[in-house]
């Protein structure tokens, strides 16, 4: 019966410590989130339509809330673009075990267009976001005659631009795969055009081959390609002048290019008589050439129109900067030309800063996921075009979370990134970028407690030894897993053996004071006193440390004088106390000559006295020594009646008594002496 009732009592057991199991792996595993769903950030979310490659593409685990939430095993997600000929998007990409996000590389192409990002992964819902590159779209043919005029020589030359626009005549790019032109000249009698030309793939315009013939006249170029409105331009032609060369003539084709800082062949220089006519060189002529607005663009310094030629064309570096310069051409005893050419683009005037994520772990960890771009007024990406970019960078709460600043934006590149570094506070902060010349820019993030983050807790008593009734200083450095200061912590202090703690107060950066007053004691006491740190979200921390408090001795003195009964001073006599203050040790002293047992500088209190001397009766006295003062006493001591007197009293009434007996005895006998002879 006892062995099936134990092994009843031990099934039990079993159970509540299985259910304490359980409920316990519940608790935990309530305390961090799991990943639910899937979320996509795009920052920034427009990109230029140049072929290039970016980190825009977030995909982050979250709760059902939206908190951040870390894997727990690495976790595939796949990704898919809908429309590739605007970007592609790298197709898989993996969460590691233990983060909440990766990112995904965009691939732009030379088409602007919007595209739809889709993310999937098993035992998620998919999700999906939106990425826009931006730039001119394509939509026209222009044709331009470069120089306007040739001469009517019977040889090729390199003079039709056919350029790639926009609606509104802005240079554009053409799509990945090129776009092949067909060329027609209306006069074929006058020249004949190449059949096709291929404008490349990134490129605005390319150039056609244009054969002369000996004829003059003009004819109409006509430039058709599938998907784009046509273009015509007329070149004619003409014989070479009889007369001198006396001013120059500068001709630009096309008249617009990109402000991208790329190297045009887009600037002839023709010889002219004074009648406009084309003249041919008798010699090598020296053109010297200057831009008016080098921030727009520079032109080659010197050209060279070769004997027997009657232009030669010079190359423009255009720069980021939109805008129109002059081009001015000079030579000898030739007249002056200008002419001009324009750079077109987005011209960047504001900031735009982007979190991406917007939402991450309070962890105390650095993210790469602050993005500064340049843009125009309408938001288009937009590149600066006299050099690096410096912005600086604000967090309103850096409790919450700072950014490292100052960032810059590389020449040539519309944006950059830098690091956002969490703390173990949750909360939002704003973000904000601002630089000289720019809108400034703001934008919000936040940080979740998505872990068990602990509290430490280290606590020191200054000073550790004090006296009974004494202060000492309690401090407490609480800190978030043994990194980082903790504040707005509830401290709470206690003792195991009394005393009492005045009001916490929070000394910032994680530290914490309270003043600790010492219990009275009569002994050595060593005190622990404990240090409770909470706060919500963290898990709760003690600490401790212990301090010695040693009693406080206060002194005093005593003067006792002994006296007989005749007021004489009583010497040799011992006082020795036989009951003192806790914790003080017996003391003892004789009387002088003057009857005077002295005591200096003993512990304050109660004693009891015991006095003795040989023929006096013993007494025994309670005397107070009071704090800081020397106290007197006087006391009287009786001397014992001789008990050596009574028994001399009593032998000389022995004697007395024997001798009076002797006298009668012998008396007597006498007496019977003379009365024997009768």
């Amino acid at each position: 019966m006892l062995k099936k009732s134990s092994s009843r009592l031990a099934f039990v057991l079993l159970v509540l410590i299985c259910i304490q199991s359980v409920i316990s792996g519940l608790a935990v595993s309530a305390a961090v989130p799991e990943p639910t769903k899937l979320k996509i950030y795009v920052g920034p979310p427009k990109v230029p339509a140049d072929n290039n490659e970016y980190e825009t593409i977030y995909v982050q685990l979250q709760d059902s809330k939206g908190v951040p939430a870390r894997a727990n095993r690495d976790i595939e997600i796949y990704l898919s673009s809908s429309s590739t000929y605007v970007g592609s998007v790298e197709p898989v990409i993996k969460i590691r075990a233990g983060e909440t996000y990766a990112v995904a590389k965009f691939y732009s192409t030379y088409t602007p267009g919007s595209t739809t990002i889709t993310a999937a992964a098993s035992g998620f819902e998919t999700v999906q976001a939106t990425m826009t590159t931006v730039g001119p779209v394509p939509y026209k043919l222009a044709v331009y005659s470069f120089p306007e005029v040739l001469p009517a020589d019977n040889r090729q030359y390199g003079a039709v631009v056919v350029q790639l626009q926009d609606s509104s005549g802005t240079p554009a790019k053409a799509p990945i795969g090129n776009v092949n032109v067909s060329l027609f000249s209306s006069n074929t009698t006058i020249g004949t055009v190449e059949p096709y030309v291929v404008i490349a793939s990134g490129s605005t315009y390319a150039v056609a081959r244009f054969n002369t013939t000996t004829l003059e006249g003009s004819t109409t170029i006509t430039a058709i390609a599938s998907g784009y409105v046509t273009g015509q331009t007329t070149i004619r032609t003409q014989w070479f002048s009889n007369e001198t060369a006396t001013k120059l003539l500068v001709c630009v084709s096309p008249p617009k290019v990109p402000a991208d800082g790329v190297f045009y062949d887009a600037v002839a220089v023709q010889l002219q008589d004074s009648k406009g006519r084309i003249v041919n060189a008798s010699y090598d002529i020296s053109v010297s050439l200057s831009s008016s607005n080098t921030g727009i663009g520079k032109i080659t310094e010197s050209i060279t129109i070769p004997k027997n030629q009657s232009y030669a064309i010079a190359r423009f570096n255009s720069t980021y900067r939109s805008g129109t310069t002059t081009i001015t051409a000079v030579a000898t005893n030739l007249t002056v030309d200008t002419s001009t050419i324009t750079t077109v683009g987005p011209v960047p005037s504001k900031l735009a800063i982007y979190c991406v994520p917007s939402n991450l772990p309070a962890d105390n960890r650095q993210y790469g996921a602050v993005v500064v771009q340049l843009q125009d007024s309408s938001g288009t990406p937009a590149k600066d075009p006299e050099g690096n970019v410096k912005v600086d960078l604000f967090s309103s709460k850096p409790e919450v979370g700072f950014v490292a600043s100052p960032l810059v934006i590389p020449y040539g590149k519309t944006y950059s990134i830098t690091s956002f570094n969490s703390t173990f506070i949750a909360g939002s902060t704003d973000l904000t970028a601002q630089t000289a010349g720019y809108d400034s820019a703001q934008a919000k993030i936040s940080t979740n407690l998505i872990d068990e983050i602990p509290l430490t807790i280290v606590v020191s008593a200054e000073p550790a030894m004090i006296n009974s009734g004494e202060n000492s200083t309690i401090r407490i450095l609480v800190r978030y897993n043994d990194t980082v200061p903790a504040p707005g912590v509830t401290v709470k202090l206690s003792s195991n053996k009394g005393g009492t703690f005045s009001t916490i107060t929070d000394e910032k950066n994680g530290y914490y004071s309270a003043v600790f007053t010492a219990p009275k004691v009569n002994s050595k006491t060593v005190i622990s006193v404990t240090a409770n740190a909470s706060k919500t979200g963290y898990i709760t921390k003690n600490g401790s440390v212990t301090i010695t408090v040693e009693p406080v001795i206060q002194l005093g003195s005593l003067r006792l004088y002994i006296k007989d009964s005749d007021g004489n001073p009583v010497r040799a006599a011992n006082v020795v106390s036989t009951s003192q203050p806790s914790g003080a040790s017996p003391v003892a002293s004789t009387t002088d000559q003057d009857g005077l047992a002295s005591f200096t500088d003993i512990m304050a209190g109660t004693y009891i006295f015991n006095i003795t001397k040989e023929g006096y009766e013993t007494k025994n006295i309670v005397l107070a020594v009071n704090i800081n003062q020397t106290t007197t006493y006087t006391l009287t001591l009786t001397k014992i009646q001789s008990s050596l007197f009574d028994f001399n009293v009593l032998l000389i009434a022995v004697v007395s008594i024997a001798a009076a007996a002797v006298i009668i005895v012998a008396f007597v006998f006498l007496r019977r002496r003379r009365r024997l002879p009768e």
